[in-house]
């Protein structure tokens, strides 16, 4: 396997962020019509009719969720594209010599640069709803880059995966919608049981991560540190592991395009 293509990295994330909104007549407008409108729905749902929204401290709750929102679809939207792009790029494959690694990275980005449109929906919110903007949201990369490596790790196993086996993609969206009810981006990290609380952050990496983003945006405070370190050991364990097996399975997932 040979080194990323820098260039035909650059080209193939433009190529696949254009491919995004040329059959939509709204175009590029949708990735931010979409976060605003899932914001609108859960904060309605979860904030108005059940309650959620009086445990959302100083601000309202649609800032509150549009925090961990914002986050979750860009996991989700550059985990499930970036898993896709062996099959979405099979002419190219099977066509001419291309690193794996760089057409795996591109579809990523592209997701990543439509998923961008949503920090514009947290900056509205912030300003609509009079959240502080202290010093602590120097801090918010931090978890950024966490969450960054999290949904590569994820990627690089799907990719090869998913075309070896096609069954994994169904079972990856099914397992995502439980992840989100379990993991802390409708409620606070505050209303686990404390007794509990440790082991939940243990084992969902994803929490740590949510904490960090909501806390400086939502709250004007640094992330919780000791629930974004599990977050961080399951970034690196996810890229690590993930990468390993993508070049491990990817040639054979090729043959069987």
């Amino acid at each position: 396997m040979r080194g990323i293509d820098w260039p035909l990295l650059w080209r193939l994330s433009v190529a696949g962020m254009r491919r995004r909104t040329s059959d939509r007549l709204l175009g590029a407008a949708w990735w931010l019509l979409d976060p605003l409108l899932l914001v609108a729905v859960y904060a309605l749902v979860f904030g108005g009719l059940l309650g959620f929204g009086r445990h959302a401290s100083q601000h309202a709750y649609p800032l509150f969720v549009a925090c961990g929102i914002v986050v979750w679809r860009w996991f989700v939207l550059a985990s499930t594209q970036g898993a896709a792009a062996f099959t979405q790029n099979a002419p190219v494959l099977l066509s001419m010599p291309v690193d794996r690694e760089t057409v795996l990275l591109s579809e990523w980005l592209a997701a990543t640069g439509q998923s961008l449109a949503g920090v514009a929906v947290l900056l509205g919110a912030m300003a609509l709803y009079g959240a502080p903007f202290t010093v602590n949201l120097l801090l918010l990369p931090l978890p950024l880059l966490v969450m960054a490596a999290l949904g590569l790790g994820v990627t690089y196993a799907l990719c090869p995966l998913g075309v070896m086996v096609p069954d994994v993609g169904n079972l990856y969206a099914a397992a995502l919608r439980v992840i989100w009810f379990l993991s802390p981006g409708l409620y606070a990290l505050d209303l686990v049981p404390a007794r509990a609380r440790g082991l939940y952050v243990a084992l969902n990496p994803l929490a740590g991560v949510l904490e960090g983003v909501r806390r400086p945006i939502h709250a004007g405070l640094p992330p919780d540190w000791g629930a974004l370190l599990w977050s961080v050991a399951w970034g690196v364990a996810l890229l690590l592991g993930g990468r390993a097996l993508f070049r491990a399975l990817s040639d054979d997932a090729i043959r069987m395009l």
